[in-house]
This record gives C-alpha cells, sequence and structure tokens, in this order.
C-alpha cells in the first residue's frame, strides 16, 4: 500500500471496519467472505489474479488425476498460506468441502461418492453393500458407502449420502483393488468384510454369492482362502455355512472354470 493513494487509504478504512465489527459482531468466515468481496468490488482488484491461483491448483491436481485433495495440497502448490487459501477455496465454485480440510474438485458428471469415499482416509478402500452394488449383485438403494480402514474416522455426510468408515487390523488389510482414483474390494473380499462386520445381515450376503456364482464373477476357491487370512475359525464357518453342502463341488467348479 502505498500512501497518498486514495483507493488504499479507504481499503485501510474499510478493513478496519470490518475487524471493529467482527469483534463486536460475529467472527464467521462469511463476515469475511463478504468483507473479502466487498473490498474487491470497491477497489477494482484483478479479481482474475485469484481465479487463476485456485485455477493453477485444480490444473496440477488434474495432471495427477486427483480429484480429492487437501488444504496442504493446495496450500503447496499455491505457496501460499493455509488461512489464504482455505478463503480462496470456500468461495471457489467448482471446489467443494468434504470435511476440515479436504475438498474434491467439481465436475459436469456429478459427483462420485465411491472415489471420494476411498480417498478420505488413507490407505482405505470401499466394501460390504456399496461394494455389492459395484458389482451389481444387490438390488437394494445404497445411501450409505461403507469404507473399511486401519484408521477410525467419524462418519461423513456428504449430498444425500453417508460414508462411513469401519477399522480393521492390518493383517486383514488386503484383498482390494484399485479402478481409476477408486479402491474398492474384490467381490470375494467384500463378502469375507461382510461377514466379518456382521453388515449387511446373513441373508443379504447369501443372496449376494448365490448371484455372484450365477454370474461366475467370484473365484470360489479365493473366497474361501481370504476366509483362512482373516485368521478367525468362525469366520470360515459362516462361509462352509453360506457354500452349504455343495461347498466342494462349488470349489472344484470354480477351479475348472479358471
Amino acid at each position: 500500500m502505498h500512501e497518498g493513494n486514495s483507493n488504499g487509504s479507504s481499503a485501510v478504512v474499510r478493513l478496519g471496519y470490518c475487524r471493529r465489527v467482527s469483534n463486536s459482531v460475529t467472527k464467521s468466515p462469511l463476515f469475511w467472505i463478504y468483507c473479502y468481496r466487498d473490498f474487491i468490488s470497491r477497489h477494482n482488484c484483478n479479481t482474475h489474479v485469484v481465479y487463476n491461483k485456485v485455477r493453477d491448483v485444480l490444473d496440477e491436481l488434474a495432471e495427477h488425476n486427483k480429484s480429492v485433495f487437501t488444504l496442504n495440497d493446495a496450500a503447496r502448490i499455491m505457496n501460499k498460506p493455509k488461512k489464504y487459501v482455505s478463503k480462496l477455496l470456500a468461495m471457489s465454485r467448482k471446489v467443494a468441502r468434504i470435511e476440515g480440510g479436504k475438498y474434491f474438485i467439481m465436475t459436469g458428471k456429478g459427483i462420485d461418492f465411491y472415489e471420494i469415499a476411498s480417498q478420505i482416509v488413507f490407505p482405505s478402500y470401499i466394501s460390504l453393500f456399496a461394494a455389492f452394488e459395484y458389482y451389481g449383485v444387490t438390488d437394494q438403494v445404497i445411501t450409505t458407502v461403507s469404507v473399511v480402514s486401519l484408521k477410525r474416522h467419524r462418519p461423513v455426510a456428504l449430498d444425500g449420502h453417508m460414508i462411513e468408515f469401519r477399522s480393521i487390523q492390518k493383517k486383514r488389510f488386503f484383498g482390494y483393488r484399485k479402478t481409476e482414483n477408486t479402491y474398492i474390494a474384490t467381490i470375494e473380499k467384500a463378502i469375507i468384510d461382510a461377514l466379518y462386520f456382521n453388515a449387511p445381515p446373513m441373508s443379504y450376503v447369501r443372496e449376494t454369492l448365490s448371484e455372484a456364482i450365477n454370474r461366475d464373477i467370484i473365484d470360489v476357491d479365493k473366497l474361501l482362502e481370504f476366509s483362512r487370512r482373516m485368521n478367525s475359525s468362525s469366520l470360515v464357518r459362516k462361509v462352509e455355512l453360506l457354500l452349504g453342502p455343495g461347498n466342494r463341488s462349488l470349489t472344484e467348479e470354480g477351479s475348472r472354470r479358471r
């Protein structure tokens, strides 16, 4: 700011007014966004510079095929303080907030809940009912996306959907793959996780397994192998119960198909 610049002097007055009002009325971030926009409009600031900064973040993330990012990621790319970057992101229509410090890029394709859910906590992967829907072995309408991770995390509400997290021991964290930007359990591991967490109920898992076998998208040998890797005798018994008396014949048939 230079002395003698009337716009600069006015800016000091306006920003000083904002500070005084904020101390006595509110400390809401929305109030400061209003002050910022008011400052921009009154002093003819070069707003395209601000938007180019946000665009820089989106461009670099796009180069790495990444649609979910953190405030730290954006601050590093822009080389600006996190508080400043947070205000810019709050003003951008191309970015939406997932939770504190985490954002995703809005596209014209809608929200990919699977991609977002599998990248909130690292490492993690989509499983249970959400994975059943992904593989097309259930006709249930999914509004809760279940994520298996090594860390505990509170649920996240996002645009009418709930993202829930279920923690598991590292030795049981296996059987998933990456599809584009989404980490998701294989159909075998999704069934194993469902039996391990008792969600959904056994009747739904039985229907899912039957549909997967009918569509020839499941390896029964791998299902049994995964049940043993979980190091739970009760889980192994559940799998054998699901497969029924034809357990051995199903395994042999699955082996011949592959």
